[in-house]
């Protein structure tokens, strides 16, 4: 019960034995002794209101106040004490404990002094600023009477502990976990020291906690490495401390707050990688040059990723990219011979070797350099600025788009007509190895030029019968549509992107032309069945090939030379050409002669081979198939038939340049020989062959040379065009700029669409200058202008 007069000490002494329940012997105060607690201080400040108002109030509400610090005061004073006596993991669990039980307490009288707050407190503290609500002078007097006096012999308790851990012993661990979060959750105000900017008011923790725990860390590493730390234990030092950083890393997770991993981070670097950061980047170069210690750049690389400014990671990366350059540049096979043979050696090893020296560099970036995409971009960067370099391309022979070009022509050839090329599991690895291709494609600054000569191969490989498959052929076609479209850079404004723009449309236009390409044989080869029962009856079976010329560009389709066909497959063409016109009489029909072939199977009376009972099958061009009609056909001539150059000429009416170049390819296959007098040509009665198939179709070498040069012409005229027309736009807009300057701006502009030589530059320049749209200065001719119209 509590006294009626509520000035006399019984009151006071009443209230206090109703507090030490909870608060002292931290027993739980049950709703009704709470209300009792409750109605006794609200009865205290009830007569603090009654007349006179205005002494009255202040005096008893000052009292009641003054009480209860020093009722407060007198229970913390006794925890600090019985704290002091214990260490170890008893202090620790005591502190916490009582802080738990603290903070019920602090609620606890928060609840039952809300009146006292409301009429009284809140009213002194802006006439007395010593004057403050009851919660927050509770958390200072924890602040100032027990936590000041104890933290520096809890921290020595804590610290001792975590040497107790890094020397392998076991601890309980949830203890300090624990305790810094108790650190976090004291928030004192008013207390210069305690409020830390953007850290919410942690001053206590960060003074108090953080930095003893730092502190601590960086004087037992100290101890670890100072031995080590000269140049010639360089690479020890760099393992030792990055296996103690790693296990300080994982201890601070546990035992710091979040936001207190930066600051350890970083007194960390400053005080064991700052001033040793020189040896390092040497100890570097030595493992990138020696290219045997993958674990030593992995540590190099974690250590350097530490810190927060990128130019100390930048200066790795440079180290690293540098070496993958020379590596690229220096070890590129050189082209061994200028025959076709050679060339497609050559092409099969480059290519190979550029595409897995980039992927042995990428798998090293997400192996070691934890997939690193600054390492990844600068990487490919440096790959394709090593292969579109002057000396990359002596050494090739070829641009690196070309050798993509030829690359995939390899891979997408019939296995039984290259079967030395990629070897017997070209089936299997022909994707793997067309991505090899991708890779050289995706550097190359000059993909224009791949899709032509990829489109010339494309046409050689449909119209020859020597594509491994047409479903490969179209994952090629996509392959290459989805390199090019990586490599465009999408600005959103087609205007401010036209290079991009320009190089999107090709890839789109290739696409979609190899696709009809495609298309073209499918439809061919329904078509030709319409035609079999005829076939079948002449003896032989055809397969007709409709190309549409705005597709099928590399094709030369004028005619000029040509052919007289037997007169069995003479009858079928013509009978397909009408088919075909009164079908599509809106078309121009011409046969292309140059790119047909025929299958023939032939016997040698007077041979004795293998396969002279059943004959061999010789694969010719329509030429051929003339020429050696002339000799086979009884209805022409009897017996053995001999003829001049001159005479088979005349009876097909055939060029005689395109003549004395087949019949040197049937004399050197043996098929027709010299006669025995000399007079003239004949068939070769006694030919034999180990080869029963024997394929003499192909279109001749100069002929695809006459094509390339074609290309190149082309391809030369078009980025002369480019570059005059960079030149002017450039000048336009500057007025005037020095040769060199020139040079360099219309390279970067084009350096992701074709190699800039010296040579088109100032070519272009003269035809600018003969046209009138720029000038040389008068004081200095290095110096151009631009002349306005």
């Amino acid at each position: 019960m509590f006294p009626d007069d509520i000035n006399s000490t019984e009151y006071l002494e009443a209230l206090q034995n109703a507090l030490d329940g909870p608060i002292v012997r931290h027993e739980i105060m049950s709703t009704p002794e709470y209300m009792k607690v409750y109605s006794a201080v609200k009865h205290y400040q009830d007569y603090a209101c009654v007349e006179p108002p205005a002494m009255t109030t202040m005096c008893c509400n000052r009292r009641l106040y003054n009480w209860l610090i020093s009722y407060m005061t007198k229970n913390i004073r006794d925890i600090k004490d019985k704290a002091l006596v214990l260490s170890g993991p008893a202090l620790l669990d005591f502190y916490i404990t009582q802080w738990e039980y603290f903070q019920t307490t602090h609620m606890l009288i928060g609840r039952l002094f809300f009146s006292v707050d409301q009429q009284w407190i809140e009213r002194q503290c802006k006439q007395d600023p010593n004057y403050t609500c009851i919660s927050s002078t509770l958390i200072q007097l924890w602040y100032f009477y027990l936590f000041r006096r104890l933290t520096t012999h809890v921290m020595s308790n804590v610290i001792s502990l975590v040497d107790a851990e890094r020397s392998g012993r076991a601890i309980d661990s949830t203890l300090i976990t624990r305790l810094y979060k108790a650190y976090v959750e004291l928030k004192p105000e008013g207390i210069a020291k305690c409020n830390a900017e953007f850290r919410e008011r942690l001053g206590a923790y960060i003074c108090y906690y953080e930095n003893p725990y730092i502190n601590a860390a960086v004087s037992y590493i100290d101890t670890k490495t100072h031995s080590l730390r000269t140049p010639e234990h360089m690479r020890e030092y760099i393992q030792v401390l990055s296996e103690l950083f790693i296990q300080e890393d994982e201890r601070s997770e546990r035992y710091l707050r979040s936001n207190s991993l930066a600051p350890m981070r970083n007194k960390l670097n400053e005080r064991f990688l700052r001033s040793e950061i020189g040896c390092i980047y040497q100890m570097a170069d030595l493992m990138f040059a020696t290219g045997n210690d993958n674990n030593g750049l992995c540590t190099i690389y974690a250590l350097l990723s530490r810190f927060d400014n990128s130019n100390v990671l930048q200066q790795f990366l440079d180290k690293f990219v540098a070496q993958a350059k020379k590596t690229i540049t220096q070890n590129c096979p050189e082209i061994q011979a200028s025959t076709d043979g050679g060339k497609v050696v050559f092409a099969k090893a480059a290519v190979i070797y550029l595409s897995d020296t980039l992927n042995a560099h990428l798998d090293m970036i997400a192996t070691l350099f934890c997939n690193n995409s600054s390492f990844t971009k600068e990487l490919r960067h440096v790959f394709a600025a090593a292969v579109n370099t002057d000396e990359m391309h002596s050494r090739l022979g070829v641009t690196p788009a070309r050798l993509a070009a030829e690359f995939c022509n390899i891979v997408l050839k019939n296995s039984k007509t290259r079967s030395d090329d990629l070897g017997s599991d070209l089936t299997q690895t022909a994707e793997l190895m067309l991505h090899k291709a991708m890779d050289v494609l995706h550097a190359s600054h000059d993909k224009g030029l791949f899709f032509k000569f990829y489109q010339l191969h494309l046409t050689r490989r449909l119209l020859d019968n020597t594509s491994m498959s047409l479903d490969l052929e179209k994952t090629a076609i996509a392959m290459i549509y989805k390199t090019v479209m990586m490599s465009v850079k999408r600005h959103g404004n087609k205007k401010g992107s036209d290079l991009e723009y320009t190089l999107e449309c090709a890839a789109s236009q290739n696409s979609s032309e190899a696709k009809q390409m495609i298309t073209d044989i499918i439809v061919g080869a329904e078509n030709s069945r319409n035609y079999t029962d005829q076939v079948s009856q002449a003896g032989f079976d055809v397969d007709f090939k409709v190309l549409h010329g705005k597709t099928w560009t590399s094709v030369n389709s004028n005619q000029d030379a040509k052919v007289v066909l037997p007169s069995q497959l003479l009858k079928v063409c013509d009978d397909y050409a009408k088919r075909y016109s009164a079908q599509h009489s809106s078309r121009q029909f011409n046969w292309l002669w140059a790119y047909s072939k025929a299958t023939v199977q032939l016997k040698f009376p007077k041979s004795k081979g293998r396969y002279a009972q059943i004959g061999y099958t010789l694969v010719l061009n329509p030429y051929q198939v003339s020429i050696l009609n002339l000799f086979t056909d009884p209805s022409l001539y009897d017996g053995d038939v001999v003829l001049t150059p001159l005479q088979i000429c005349a009876n097909i009416d055939i060029d005689a340049n395109i003549a004395a170049s087949e019949l040197v390819t049937l004399t050197n296959a043996h098929i027709l020989q010299y006669a025995p007098d000399k007079t003239g040509i004949c068939i070769n009665q006694t030919f034999d062959s180990k080869q029963r198939y024997i394929d003499l179709s192909r279109i001749k070498p100069a002929q695809h040379k006459k094509e390339e040069a074609t290309l190149d012409n082309r391809d030369s005229k078009f980025r002369k065009e480019c570059i005059m027309t960079d030149i002017s736009g450039i000048l336009k807009k500057k007025e005037c700029m020095g040769h060199r300057a020139l040079f360099n701006a219309v390279k970067k502009s084009r350096e992701n669409f074709f190699m800039l030589t010296i040579s088109d530059f100032k070519e272009s320049i003269s035809k600018l200058i003969d046209k009138g749209i720029i000038e040389r200065d008068e004081d200095d001719h290095a110096v151009y202008k631009y002349c306005p119209v």
